[in-house]
C-alpha cells in the first residue's frame, strides 16, 4: 500500500506540476492569442491544481503514517527496556537488550546510554558480560 501511493503520488505531482508549467509559459507568451491564455488557465485551474495538491496530500500522508510508525517503536523499545529492567533487577546489558529489541549492537549502546544518562545509572564492566548498566529500580 505504501508503494502504491509513493508511486500515485509522484504521478499526480509530475502531471500536476507539469501542466501547471506549460500553462505558464502559454499564460507568459505574449503572442499567444487570449482564447489560449483562457484555456491555458483553465487547465490549470481544473488538472494542474487538483492534482498537485492530490499528490501533495498523498505524500503528507505518508509523512504521518511513518512517524506513527517511529512513535510505535520507539515506545515498543520502550516497554521491552522496562520488561528487561523489571526482570532482569535494574541489570542490562548491550547485547541482552540488542537480542530482545531485534536492533543491532551499536543502536542498542546508544540507547542504552541515553536512558542511563536520563535515569542515573551506574556502569560495570565485566569480562563475560561486557558493560553492564545497572539502572535504580
Amino acid at each position: 500500500m505504501k508503494k502504491i501511493k509513493k508511486i500515485a503520488a509522484g504521478f499526480f505531482l509530475i502531471t500536476g506540476l507539469s501542466l501547471l508549467l506549460l500553462g505558464m509559459i502559454d499564460i507568459a507568451n505574449p503572442n499567444a492569442p487570449k482564447k489560449d491564455k483562457e484555456g491555458a488557465l483553465a487547465a490549470i485551474a481544473l488538472f494542474s491544481l487538483p492534482s498537485t495538491a492530490i499528490g501533495t496530500w498523498l505524500i503528507w500522508s505518508l509523512r504521518q503514517q511513518h512517524q506513527q510508525q517511529l512513535k510505535q517503536l520507539n515506545l515498543e523499545k520502550e516497554q521491552q527496556f522496562l520488561h528487561l529492567l523489571q526482570q532482569q533487577e535494574g541489570e542490562i546489558t548491550v547485547a541482552s537488550f540488542a537480542l530482545s529489541t531485534g536492533i543491532s549492537i551499536a543502536e542498542a549502546k546508544q540507547y542504552l546510554d541515553q536512558k542511563a544518562q536520563q535515569l542515573n545509572a551506574d556502569f560495570k564492566t565485566s569480562d563475560e558480560r561486557g558493560i553492564i548498566y545497572k539502572f535504580p529500580i
